[in-house]
């Protein structure tokens, strides 16, 4: 297709459509009317004999064909701003959108911090979180979907997703005040035969420590496992389970004065807590500018 007598804003409004899966909010993110924006829809298909995106109940889902186009479009657009974009960014006085896709983990221990500075330091600074699932984030962050994934593990990735690990999480054991293990320190024996509640981000019913016990030949009494770490403590200080979880996430307890937490009686290993993205955006002046705020704050939590 010869392009010289092409509208190039189309290509911005596929980008939109394509990375918020719907026309409203296309039209919010690249300051549209809702009729341009499926005015411009319309004009792509007919140029590119394709319907491109398909309404349904979850949004508009994208065709075989707009997903081949996403990431060679993303890139040129990346490519122009990046080109038209000054070479240092003033979050004082500069406006920019980030999306993240973060796990409740890091949310709970990262965004109160991350959101106070921005209300302190970056005032047009705008910031969306969606859910991180490892198994998506590759797609998420190739499509522009998000800027940043941010969270534990993640499963192996190309080189042109880069990567930086933020602070190492540990873990300690969670229990009311009132329980009959409640003191200095528990036992291995112990341990084991309480009760236990488990918490898993994915639903899947197994964890670190669940894994360590079987190749020892053991396993936990687990009555009740959640994937919404913020309704444990209330578990917890209404029962006799125990649970083990990330120490920074249990200090966030701290104000439920019925808890009580000590150290698991199982070597348990650290946990990478990481941000990656994709390397087009590595020098990017807002991304390099967000990737240290969010350095500056994980060195001192």
């Amino acid at each position: 297709m010869n392009i010289s007598g092409m509208d190039l804003n189309l290509l911005v409004v596929f980008d939109a459509v394509m990375s918020e899966r719907s026309v409203t909010g296309a039209s919010r993110k690249i300051h549209l009317t809702q009729p341009a924006v499926s005015n411009a829809l319309t004009r792509l298909r007919v140029l590119l004999k394709d319907d491109l995106f398909v309404r349904a109940s979850s949004g508009m889902v994208p065709t075989p064909r707009a997903f081949e186009l996403a990431s060679p479009i993303r890139n040129a657009l990346m490519g122009i701003e990046t080109a038209l974009n000054p070479t240092d960014f003033n979050a004082k006085t500069q406006n920019y959108s980030f999306t993240m896709a973060v796990t409740d983990y890091a949310a709970a221990i990262i965004l109160p911090k991350l959101a106070e500075m921005l209300e302190r330091d970056a005032p047009g600074i705008d910031l969306r979180t969606v859910p991180n699932d490892n198994e998506e984030i590759i797609d998420l962050l190739d499509s522009h979907q998000v800027d940043f994934a941010i969270g534990g593990c993640y499963p192996p990735y190309p080189e042109r997703l880069k990567y930086e690990i933020l602070f190492e999480e540990s873990y300690v054991c969670l229990m009311r005040k009132t329980h009959k293990l409640a003191k200095s320190e528990v036992g291995y024996d112990d341990f084991v035969s309480a009760k236990h509640l488990r918490f898993t981000q994915s639903g899947v019913a197994t964890s670190i420590l669940d894994k360590i016990l079987a190749k020892q030949g053991v396993k936990r009494r687990i009555p009740l496992t959640v994937n919404q770490f913020l309704v444990a403590p209330l578990i917890i200080q209404s029962t006799d389970t125990l649970m083990v979880l990330a120490k920074r996430l249990v200090d966030t307890f701290q104000d439920f004065q019925s808890l009580h937490q000590v150290k698991v009686p199982v070597e348990l290993p650290k946990v990478e807590v990481m941000m990656m993205w994709h390397n087009r955006l590595g020098t990017h002046p807002a991304h390099e500018w967000m990737r240290l705020q969010l350095k500056s704050i994980c060195k001192n939590i």
